[in-house]
């Protein structure tokens, strides 16, 4: 069975239900509007391996080494084959999570590549979900 788990901010919860939506077997979530990085590594982790991880975060942090640092050791816990990063809207943001994710060799998904009416939220998850279940 193939396991997922969609982790992280706003924008997890907005792609996690987007997901969901489109799936029969629907993928674990552990995300919250407004969370921070620090916050969703205080979180109780899940002793599952995933298939594939999905990470949105960066959003609501403050781009710079603290970020960097957080979101390493938040890869470094996760028990998946594949993870793919969402990269927030704020450039400076998106740097440093694209900079984790090179060094995990993970992949990403540029929000940017997507309207938005606030340049923190997709204008539409479902287009987030067709793009990361093509």
């Amino acid at each position: 069975m193939f396991e997922c788990l969609i982790m992280g901010d706003s924008t997890g919860v907005g792609t996690a239900s987007a997901i969901n939506a489109r799936r029969t077997m629907h993928c674990d979530v552990i995300a919250a509007e407004r969370a921070t990085a620090k916050q969703i590594l205080a979180w109780r982790k899940s002793t599952k391996t995933y298939g594939t991880a999905i990470l949105a975060v960066g959003s609501n942090d403050i781009p710079g080494p603290a970020l960097a640092r957080d979101l390493a050791k938040m890869r470094s816990t996760l028990a998946t084959r594949r993870v793919i990063w969402l990269l927030p809207y704020s450039r400076p943001a998106a740097g440093v999570v694209n900079s984790v994710a090179i060094s995990f060799n993970d992949e990403t998904l540029d929000l940017a590549r997507f309207p938005s009416k606030d340049r923190v939220h997709p204008a539409r998850y479902e287009d987030i979900a067709k793009a990361l279940l093509k």
